[in-house]
C-alpha cells in the first residue's frame, strides 16, 4: 500500500462536500447547483472549519522528513479504557527506544478534532471494523501501512521504518 496522505484528505473533503450538497438539495427539493448558488459560502465555510484541524495535522505529518508512526487512540483519561490501545503502547515504546530521533511519533486522541483523521484513513470500512487504535507508518506524506483495532508487534513497525530509512 502506498498512498499520498494529502491526496487522501483532499478526496475525503471533496466527498464530504458532495454528500453535504446532495443532502441539502434533496432536503430543499432543489438541484446541487442551486444549493451552491444559494448556500455556497456557507457550505464552503462548514467544510473548511470541519477539515481545518485535519489539514493542520496532515501538513505537520507531511513536513516531517523522517518516518512517522501515527497512533490514534482512545484518551487515557476516559473511563472506558481501550485495552488494545494500552497493549499497543508498549510496542510503540519499543520502536521509540530503538529508533529514537530517527522517527517521529504522532499521538492523537480519537476525541480531539484531529482524531477525525481516523475516518479519513479508514474510509469505506464497515463500522464494525472501525476500532481503535489506528496506527500507521507514514514517510514523506506516503502512507506505507495502516492498522486498526489491533496491537501491532514492534518488529512489524520496525521493518517498515527500516525500509523507509534505507
Amino acid at each position: 500500500m502506498s498512498l499520498d496522505l494529502q491526496k487522501i484528505l483532499d478526496e475525503h473533503r471533496q466527498s464530504f462536500k458532495t454528500r453535504l450538497v446532495e443532502s441539502l438539495a434533496a432536503k430543499h427539493s432543489i438541484s446541487s447547483d442551486e444549493v451552491m448558488e444559494q448556500l455556497g459560502d456557507s457550505v464552503d465555510n462548514l467544510v473548511e472549519s470541519r477539515y481545518a484541524p485535519l489539514k493542520q495535522v496532515v501538513e505537520a505529518i507531511c513536513a516531517v522528513p523522517k518516518p512517522v508512526l501515527l497512533n490514534i487512540m482512545r484518551d487515557r483519561q476516559r473511563e472506558d479504557t481501550c485495552k488494545i490501545c494500552l497493549a499497543n503502547e508498549a510496542n510503540i515504546r519499543v520502536v521509540d527506544e530503538k529508533y529514537g530521533d530517527s522517527i517521529s511519533i504522532f499521538e492523537i486522541s480519537e476525541d480531539s478534532p484531529a482524531g477525525a483523521l481516523y475516518q479519513v484513513l479508514f474510509q469505506g470500512a464497515p463500522d464494525e471494523d472501525k476500532k481503535v487504535p489506528l496506527t500507521a507508518i507514514i514517510h514523506n506524506c506516503d502512507v506505507k501501512r495502516v492498522w486498526a483495532g489491533k496491537s501491532v508487534d514492534s518488529s512489524v513497525y520496525a521493518s517498515l521504518i527500516k525500509k523507509a530509512l534505507a
